[in-house]
This record gives C-alpha cells, structure tokens and sequence, in this order.
C-alpha cells in the first residue's frame, strides 16, 4: 500500500469512498448528508481546507485522509469497508502522526465505538464531549501528544 498526495481526478472516488464509508458505521440518521452532500462538501473542502491523500492498493483507492496542519487536526479518515480490519487506517494514522508528529486533535461520534477503540489504543485521549444538537448525537474531541505517545 502507498499512500500518495490525492489529486483532482481522485475526488470522485474518494468522495464516494467517505460516504460509504460512513454509513457503514452504522451511525447515520436523517441530519447527515445524503451522497449528493457529501460529495459537494468534499469538492468545497478538498479544495479550500485540507491536505489529502489517499491509501492505494493495487491502483485502488481504499482510503482517505484529510489533514488541516495549521490546526494539528485530522479532519477525516475512512477506509473502504471491505478494506477496514486490513490495517489501512492504521497506516493513514501513523503517516498524519508522521506529518504532526507533535499534536494531532481530531473528533469522533460517541456511539463510533470502533473508531474509539481504535483511537485510544493507538495513544489519543479523549479530552471531551460536547451533543451536537444539529445532528443529534454526542461529539468526542480527542488529541494525541508525540512527545507523550
């Protein structure tokens, strides 16, 4: 697996990698955005926000990270749901802290238990909580430390 600087013509792709992505969490509701939304949000941000860069195998895209360095944040990351379990969001991990390597934040939904597990067994405390009442669930703010991990 590489993982590589995303460019436009992966947005597509990647876009519809997040979306799936997600639902299969199995977390969503009816305040999230639909494919349509969640691909415009990601052309918006792709190009205006973040740092990206996309998990390959194979010539396949199975997973994304997007990074905001100006705020030690990891703004998303999502695996391919047959990929998930293989190790790529561990090496997506290990490359942002790779990038950050003093501070990374980042945010999860409460009830994304594996995303949790995954993140606090990878050195990120949970630092707190706030309900978003936008989309009715409850948000966990981790960070982790570099010189602390």
């Amino acid at each position: 697996m590489i993982i590589r600087p995303a460019d436009r013509a992966d947005y597509e792709t990647m876009a519809a990698l997040w979306f799936d992505s997600w639902i299969s969490v199995g977390i969503a509701n009816e305040t999230d955005l639909t494919r349509e939304g969640v691909r415009e949000r990601f052309f918006r941000d792709a190009g205006n926000r973040w740092d990206l860069f996309a998990a390959e195998e194979d010539g396949a895209i199975v997973g994304m990270l997007a990074l905001i360095p100006s705020e030690d944040r990891i703004d998303q990351i999502f695996v391919d749901p047959y990929y998930k379990g293989l190790g790529v969001g561990l090496e997506l991990l290990n490359f942002a802290k790779a990038r950050m390597p003093g501070r990374i934040v980042l945010v999860t939904h409460e009830t994304n238990r594996r995303a949790r597990a995954f993140y606090e067994r990878e050195g990120f405390r949970l630092v707190s909580t706030e309900y978003d009442e936008g989309h009715r669930r409850t948000k966990c703010h981790y960070e982790w430390r570099g010189d602390t991990a």
